[in-house]
C-alpha cells in the first residue's frame, strides 16, 4: 500500500511538473535568408517541394499575404526586433551609419520575453540598424539553443537563422556554371516575366530551388530536436523567410518578389486554443514583420507596449475572422549599401501601389554586391548590347512616381495599370491612403539621410514628431511631381526659391521627376547647384543633368571632394554613377576625378566601381 500511494504522489509530482512546464508556449523561428514566397510550392507554382515546411503547415496555418516591410535584412530584422516601422523609427538605412536610438520607454521584444521569465536564445544573426540594449538575449552565438537553459520547465523563445538561401550561394563563377549540374532541371523552371530566358538565368533560378531543398531539410531537423526534447507539442513554431530574393530585381526592392515571404506557423496541441482555426488552414488575411514582436508578446502572456506599430494575429483574443478582414500593408525601401532610391508601397487587396519618389533612377542603376550575381551582369549587358524587348528592359529604365500592379492576375508586376483611366479610383483612393500613412507615421525619410544622422538619431521618434508638421508640407511639395507639370509649376517655383533647404530640396527632386517637362524651370534651379546645402546640390544636379544645361559632374565631384560628411558623399556619388552609365557617355567621369575627404565603405565601392573593378584585392 505505502509503494502504491508513493509510485501515485510520483506520477502526482510529475503531472503537476508537466503541467507548471507547459503553462505558458514555447517559440522557435526559424529563419531562412532571401527567398520570397516564389521559390515553394506550397505558396507559388513552379517552387520547391518542401515536404518538412509543408508537414508544419498541415499541423497549424499558411499565411498567404506575410510581408517583411522592408526588401533587405538590416531594416527587416530590426522590423522583426522592434515591432516598429523602420522610417518612423530611423532604421530604415541598410547597414545604417549611426545606429537609432529605440523609441523612449521600448525594449526589443525578447528581453521583454526574458523580463517575463522566458528564457531566449539566437542563432546567430542579428543585423540591427538600432541600438539593441541591455538584457535582449540569454545567448546570441553560434552555439546558442533553449537546450543550454538550466531549467527545464523554463519556457523559451529560440530564434536560428541560415544562410544557406542567402543571396550569397547565387555567387558562383563562370566554371561552377559550365561544370556543376543542379538537382533541379533548369528546363523546367517557370522564370519570371521579366526576366530574359538564357541559360545562365535557367541555371541561377534552378540553383536557388535546389537551396529552398536545403532549408527544408534543416526545418525538419530543427522540428526533430524538439521532438526529442518532448517539447514539440509545447512549443509554436515559425518558419519564415527574412525577406524577398535573391534572383535579380528581388532583394532590395518592393515588388512582391522583394517583400512577399512564405509564413507557416505549426501549432502546438497543447496550445491549439492560443490559435483560432483548424490544421491545415490558410490565412488570407495581410500581416507583416511589425506584427511578429507583438504576436509572440501575446502568445507569452506578455503586456505590449504602445510604443509598437504592429498588431497581434496569434494568440488570446485574436479571432481569425478578424485576422483574415485585414488587407494592408505598408512597405518601405531606401539606401541599400551604397545604391539610393526612396520608395514607398500599400498592398490593398490584389493591388499593390508603389510611389516612386526618385523615378529617374532606374532599378539597375550599379550596386556591387549585387552585381556578383552572373545573372545580374548578363542581364545589363544585353540590355547595354540592345538584346532585349517587353519586360525585360524595364529594370534598366526611368520608373514612373506611381506604380500600380495587380499582384494576382500579374503576379510578377509588369504591367502598371496607374495610367490605366479603369483604374483611376483604385489608383487615387491608395494614393491617398499612402499619402495618409507617410505623413501620419511620420516617414523620416523626407529628409535625406546626411541630415538625419546629424540631427536626429539620438531620439528619432522625438525628431519626427517635432517635424511632424514640416514633413507633411514636404510630402505635399514630392507630390506635386503626381500633378499635370503646369498645373505643378507654380508651387514649383515657389518652393524652389523657399528661405527653407528641405522644400528646396523637394522641389529640385520634383523636377528631376519630371524630367524635361520641367525644363522651363531650369533657370530657377540653377543656383540651387551653389545652395549651401549639399543635397540641394545634388539634387539640382540631377534635374539640369537631365535636361542638359549643366553637366553635373562637375558639381557632383566637387560635393564628393569638399563635403567632410560621407553620408553626403555617398549620396552624390550615386548621382555620379546614374549619370556615368545611363547617359550616353555624356557623362563620363575617371577616377582620378575623385579626391574626397570623407572615407567610408560606400564611398570605396562607388569609387572602385569607377575604377572598373569592384573588389580590388587588398593592397592592390
Amino acid at each position: 500500500m505505502i509503494r502504491l500511494l508513493l509510485a501515485s504522489f510520483g506520477v502526482l509530482l510529475s503531472c503537476v511538473a508537466s503541467v507548471s512546464a507547459a503553462d505558458r508556449p514555447n517559440v522557435v523561428w526559424i529563419v531562412s535568408e532571401d527567398n520570397s514566397h516564389h521559390y515553394l510550392a506550397h505558396f507559388f507554382e513552379g517552387g520547391a517541394a518542401a515536404p518538412q515546411i509543408e508537414a508544419l503547415a498541415a499541423h497549424g496555418l499558411t499565411f498567404d499575404h506575410a510581408y517583411s516591410n522592408a526588401p533587405v535584412c538590416s531594416v527587416a530584422r530590426t522590423t522583426l526586433a522592434t515591432g516598429c516601422y523602420g522610417p518612423r523609427i530611423g532604421t530604415q538605412f541598410h547597414r545604417r551609419y549611426v545606429p537609432a536610438a529605440m523609441p523612449e520607454g521600448l525594449r526589443m521584444f525578447p528581453a521583454l520575453l526574458r523580463q517575463a521569465g522566458y528564457y531566449t536564445s539566437n542563432n546567430s544573426k542579428k543585423d540591427y540598424n538600432a541600438i539593441e540594449g541591455e538584457g535582449v538575449w540569454d545567448e546570441s552565438s553560434r552555439q546558442a539553443s533553449w537546450r543550454k537553459r538550466s531549467d527545464a520547465s523554463q519556457p523559451f523563445f529560440h530564434m536560428q537563422s541560415h544562410a544557406q538561401s542567402h543571396e550569397s550561394s547565387l555567387h558562383f563563377n563562370r566554371a561552377t556554371f559550365e561544370d556543376e549540374k543542379t538537382a533541379t532541371d533548369p528546363e523546367t523552371v517557370k522564370l519570371a516575366d521579366y526576366h530574359p530566358d538564357t541559360p545562365l538565368f535557367r541555371y541561377t533560378h534552378a540553383r536557388y530551388l535546389d537551396r529552398m531543398a536545403i532549408v527544408d531539410q534543416i526545418v525538419g531537423e530543427t522540428v526533430e530536436k524538439l521532438k526529442e526534447d518532448g517539447l514539440l507539442e509545447d512549443t509554436f513554431i515559425f518558419y519564415f523567410g527574412d525577406h524577398g530574393g535573391v534572383l535579380p530585381r528581388s532583394k532590395g526592392y518592393l515588388y512582391d518578389s522583394g517583400v512577399h515571404v512564405p509564413l507557416v506557423v505549426r501549432v502546438p496541441e497543447n496550445f491549439k486554443h492560443l490559435a483560432d482555426g483548424d490544421f491545415g488552414d490558410r490565412v488570407a488575411g495581410f500581416v507583416s514583420f511589425v506584427d511578429f514582436a507583438p504576436t509572440v508578446l501575446n502568445l507569452a502572456g506578455v503586456d505590449i507596449p504602445t510604443q509598437i506599430d504592429g498588431r497581434t494575429f496569434l494568440g488570446q483574443g485574436i479571432a481569425m475572422k478578424e485576422v483574415n478582414g485585414r488587407d494592408q500593408v505598408f512597405c518601405y525601401a531606401d539606401r541599400f549599401d551604397e545604391k539610393y532610391d526612396f520608395v514607398r508601397s500599400l498592398h490593398k487587396g490584389r493591388f499593390q501601389y508603389l510611389r516612386c519618389y526618385q523615378p529617374y533612377l532606374p532599378d539597375g542603376i550599379n550596386n556591387n554586391y549585387r552585381y556578383k550575381n552572373l545573372a545580374y551582369a548578363q542581364w545589363r549587358e544585353m540590355y547595354e548590347s540592345g538584346e532585349l524587348s517587353g519586360a525585360a528592359t524595364q529594370f534598366f529604365e526611368p520608373k514612373e512616381p506611381e506604380l500600380l500592379y495587380d499582384c494576382e492576375a500579374d503576379p510578377h508586376q509588369v504591367n502598371n495599370l496607374a495610367g490605366d483611366p479603369q483604374y483611376e479610383s483604385v489608383l487615387l483612393e491608395m494614393r491617398s491612403l499612402l499619402q495618409n500613412r507617410v505623413k501620419s507615421l511620420p516617414d523620416l525619410s523626407f529628409y535625406p539621410e546626411s541630415h538625419l544622422t546629424q540631427h536626429a538619431m539620438g531620439n528619432p521618434v522625438a525628431f519626427g514628431l517635432d517635424h511632424r508638421a514640416e514633413i507633411a508640407e514636404l510630402v505635399e511639395i514630392a507630390d506635386l511631381a503626381l500633378l499635370p507639370f503646369e498645373e505643378a509649376r507654380p508651387r514649383l517655383e515657389e518652393a524652389l526659391k523657399s528661405p527653407n533647404a528641405m522644400k528646396r530640396y523637394w522641389a529640385a527632386t520634383a523636377c528631376a521627376s519630371f524630367g524635361l517637362a520641367a525644363v522651363s524651370l531650369a533657370s530657377d534651379a540653377e543656383p540651387l547647384v551653389r545652395d549651401e546645402s549639399m543635397p540641394v546640390r545634388i539634387r539640382a544636379a540631377e534635374f539640369l543633368g537631365q535636361v542638359g544645361t549643366i553637366n553635373p559632374q562637375e558639381v557632383l565631384i566637387e560635393v564628393v571632394n569638399t563635403t567632410k560628411n560621407p553620408v553626403e558623399a555617398t549620396e552624390a556619388l550615386n548621382a555620379v554613377v546614374w549619370f556615368k552609365d545611363f547617359f550616353d557617355d555624356r557623362y563620363g567621369v575617371n577616377r582620378s576625378d575623385f579626391h574626397p575627404i570623407a572615407l567610408g565603405a560606400d564611398i570605396d565601392d562607388r569609387l572602385n566601381y569607377i575604377n572598373g573593378n569592384p573588389y580590388p584585392k587588398k593592397g592592390k
